[in-house]
């Protein structure tokens, strides 16, 4: 395939799924080594995964092919049925060292997920999702610096223990947390980092933001 093929087919991704080859990999049913590839210029699509791509994404063939719109055709565009969710990508960092100050919270834009995904995939609604930028390296194997992790905002019960974003004195954390008799016991990934109990009978509010449920990662 030519390179102008490979600048056209990187569009679709970049408008279905804001540029993440893992995840536009995953929404269309294919490995995120191919998707690279078909980026690149280096490896060929099927006319099958090609038309797949019509079918459920509505994207022009006939651009992508020849870079000629059809009469009426777009790039690219959800197809009737498939929701997608705009979850916002917050201007702040979640620390996962020993804390991290919050400033002004923008909006620095925006990440589009089919909502099937979320439900089948993440096991979440489209709804009260956000994503925030890990930083530090407490979290160690489980998140690396610079990581984008998306928190679910409705799940502030730490009661099963998984990853959370937390609000503390400091500013915000990305930690391992679990509520056990009115304690929520705070850990790191990282061994080299000490973990420490809040006493939640004290607080005027909880302290669980949310639970992270999915991770993106430049690689």
């Amino acid at each position: 395939m030519s390179n102008a093929f490979a600048r056209r087919f990187q569009l679709v991704v970049d408008q279905l799924t804001q540029g993440n080859k893992k995840q536009f990999a995953e929404l269309t049913g294919k490995s995120a080594s191919h998707i690279y590839k078909i980026c690149r210029g280096i490896s060929r699509p099927s006319m099958a995964y090609l038309e797949s791509l019509y079918d459920g994404y509505k994207v022009d063939l006939n651009w992508l092919l020849t870079g000629e719109h059809s009469e009426g055709g777009q790039v690219a565009g959800s197809a009737p049925g498939k929701e997608i969710v705009y979850a916002p990508m917050f201007d702040v960092q979640a620390s996962a060292g020993m804390g991290s100050s919050v400033g002004v919270e923008d909006v620095s834009g925006y990440f589009a997920l089919d909502k099937g995904f979320l439900s089948r995939q993440l096991g979440v609604s489209g709804e009260n999702l956000a994503f925030v930028t890990i930083s530090g390296d407490s979290m160690v194997p489980t998140f690396q610096d610079g990581d984008q992790v998306l928190v679910d905002m409705s799940s502030r019960e730490a009661n099963t223990e998984a990853t959370y974003l937390l609000k503390t004195e400091d500013g915000l954390m990305a930690k391992r947390l679990k509520i056990n008799n009115n304690k929520l016991r705070v850990t790191s990934d990282n061994p080299a980092y000490p973990s420490w109990v809040i006493n939640l009978t004290s607080l005027e509010e909880n302290p669980v933001l949310g639970r992270i449920v999915w991770c993106a990662r430049a690689v």
